[in-house]
């Protein structure tokens, strides 16, 4: 997958998000973009937070996006954004 054009976007609202869930989910996109966990260190601080801010009439948005040879990672809530990285990644499989 690195190298290649890759978008993800989930939304959710005012419904109980579970943090392990979205901790889980950004785990999965970072594999597969060819990255780990531990290569963006505040994501799980930033999705907990969108959980958190998820709640009443609220919502979040988590997007992951490769391009130019990083991925993207936003984290935003009501428009706002809460958490923006940007992380290296090599064309090797």
């Amino acid at each position: 997958m690195p190298g290649q054009p890759f978008y993800f976007a989930l939304q959710f609202s005012s419904h109980d998000v579970s943090v392990a869930l979205l901790d889980d989910l950004a785990a999965q996109v970072l594999r597969h973009a060819g990255c780990r966990p531990h290569d963006v260190p505040d994501l799980d601080g930033a999705l907990a937070m969108a959980a958190t801010t998820a709640a009443g009439s609220r919502r979040c948005d988590v997007q992951f996006a490769i391009r130019d040879g990083a991925l993207e990672i936003v984290v935003s809530s009501n428009g706002g954004r809460l958490f923006r990285a940007s992380h290296p990644i090599s064309d090797r499989p």
